[in-house]
């Protein structure tokens, strides 16, 4: 059995003249760390009175603001940008039921993007077309996912759609949200 590339792969090894891959801007990460450290130098350079409640205020903010930094730090995901215009990559999920994947494949495979509206949906993510775009649509790709086996695993090939395929495909996710 063939084994098909995932969304995520395909933008990975796109041309880097086309997308490329980024994170959110390190602005907020070093002024949490400037906060963290201010308050630390004033907690131990100005001298308090006994009963002043500042010094473990300023102890409690330059821990608080240092250690969400740090976090935020570890757990900042990228995400995928077209070098064209600059616009973030979106992806969204569509639900359908697991009955409709014959008919969802065979549109694709078409090009029948407007039949894709008479498909059932469903809530479970036990057949899902995933879509990543541009807000204008300039670069747009799908794909069939189904749970299978306990993993989610590609049913077809990642599509590239046209601008206007792109702009229906944006219509029909909205109209199923």
């Amino acid at each position: 059995m063939e084994k098909n590339e995932s969304i995520e792969h395909v933008l990975e090894n796109m041309d880097k003249n086309i997308v490329y891959k980024a994170k959110k801007s390190p602005l907020r990460i070093i002024g949490l760390l400037a906060i963290g450290i201010i308050a630390f130098v004033a907690h131990s350079v100005l001298v308090w009175e006994t009963n002043s409640i500042f010094p473990p205020l300023l102890m409690l903010l330059g821990f608080t603001a240092i250690l969400t930094a740090i976090c935020i730090w570890a757990f900042q995901k990228s995400h995928y940008i077209s070098a064209g215009n600059h616009q973030k990559l979106r992806s969204s999920d569509i639900c359908f039921h697991v009955n409709e994947r014959d008919k969802l494949v065979r549109l694709l495979e078409t090009r029948n993007l407007k039949g894709i509206k008479d498909l059932k949906t469903s809530m479970s993510e036990g057949l899902k077309l995933q879509v990543v775009t541009t807000k204008d649509g300039h670069i747009c790709l799908s794909q069939v996912i189904a749970y299978l086996s306990n993993e989610h695993t590609n049913i077809t090939s990642v599509q590239t759609h046209t601008v206007d395929e792109a702009l229906l495909l944006q219509q029909l996710l909205k109209a199923k949200k």
